[in-house]
């Protein structure tokens, strides 16, 4: 009879034999493998799309604000007097350049993160809002940012859009907020003095003008003296 632990024996080498196939058809993955990377894509926080941008408005909560929108040729120009009982603001022009430059920032907001659970809008300085920056498209598309306070590691700026918050690069936003100090206004060329030759003649008034004349010398005859 065959005793029983001889039995356990004959199942635990099954089970062992058992495994070593299983393992052999299914290799576990080591842990600590490196994880292959993917290739994942820079997530910005205006997407671009077929309508072209045609107002921004740049507004603090002092009321600070700056409006740039495109004239009738296309070109940007600074709006000046904007307000609700102002349908055509006069324009300024803008430096194109730094105009171009200034839009393209705007799509060049990058996003650090996307907070799934929004903290109190006390907590992260939007209530009431830092900066308030309007967007329109053509196609009457638009879009309006609320800008936060900074995070606690300074790693950006708490920034709301369409009901969803996120944390946007520090140094993109200061990109875009600071065009409210430094307006792109066009400079204005400096006037050239003109510089107009004139003659001038000097007279020395304290020369003594030497003309020269004919002198006459007249002796004096000396009387001869009388020998006494």
């Amino acid at each position: 009879m065959i005793k029983r632990s001889t039995w356990i024996l004959l199942a635990v080498l099954v089970l062992v034999i058992g495994a070593y196939f299983y393992l052999k058809a299914h290799p576990l993955q080591s842990s600590t493998s490196t994880p292959t990377p993917t290739t994942t894509e820079s997530s910005f926080l205006i997407i671009k799309e077929d309508d072209t941008l045609t107002k921004v408005v740049i507004t603090d909560a002092q009321g600070n604000s700056l409006q740039m929108g495109r004239d009738a040729t296309g070109n940007w120009a600074i709006m000046v007097g904007q307000s609700p009982t102002i349908t055509q603001p006069e324009l300024a022009a803008a430096d194109q350049s730094q105009a171009e430059a200034a839009e393209t920032q705007l799509f060049a907001l990058k996003v650090v993160t996307t907070l799934e659970t929004s903290p109190s809008p006390d907590v992260i300085g939007l209530n009431p809002p830092a900066y308030t920056i309007s967007l329109e498209f053509s196609g009457n598309r638009q879009q309006v940012l609320e800008v936060g306070a900074l995070t606690p590691t300074s790693s950006g700026y708490y920034v709301q859009l369409d009901d969803k918050v996120y944390v946007v690069s520090q140094y993109s936003m200061d990109a875009v907020v600071k065009l409210l100090q430094n307006p792109p206004y066009q400079a204005t060329p400096t006037p050239v003095p003109v510089m107009v030759a004139t003659a001038t003649i000097m007279v020395a008034q304290s020369a003594t003008i030497m003309v020269a004349q004919s002198a006459t010398i007249t002796e004096t005859p000396i009387p001869a003296t009388a020998t006494p």
